[in-house]
């Protein structure tokens, strides 16, 4: 059975925030949900930088970026395998940065099916 738009949104949300509590030990400040041209679904979502990193970023970005980019490499395989099990939806691929200095997050997820089409769910 289907889910209204809003409903999914709120899933998608709580599917996020619950990976980043697992993650991180903190859930998200604030987040926002769009689903666009019925097969993409973007994700911005504010949240406070590993204190750990935040204090090494000021004196070896290049070591905080390498380990960003780990942290965000196994947060796509996560989501990914979360959104597909709870909510069965045919994920293509997660594209996902963060920026630290703005402590903003924005993740993509790219559907390879609509969602109106095959889930009737906008």
């Amino acid at each position: 059975m289907g889910q209204a738009p809003i409903d999914l949104k709120q899933e998608i949300i709580r599917i996020n925030n619950n990976l980043n509590i697992s993650m991180f030990g903190i859930g998200l400040r604030k987040q926002r949900v769009v689903i666009v041209d019925d097969d993409k679904i973007i994700i911005s979502a504010d949240h406070k930088r590993i204190p750990v990193l935040a204090v090494l970023d000021q004196s070896n970005r290049s070591i905080t970026r390498s380990v960003d980019v780990a942290i965000l490499d196994e947060y796509k395989r996560r989501l990914k395998a979360e959104l597909a099990d709870q909510l069965q939806l045919p994920i293509k691929c997660v594209l996902k940065d963060y920026d630290p200095e703005c402590e903003l997050a924005l993740t993509v997820i790219v559907l390879s099916q609509p969602l109106s089409r095959e889930f009737g769910r906008c």
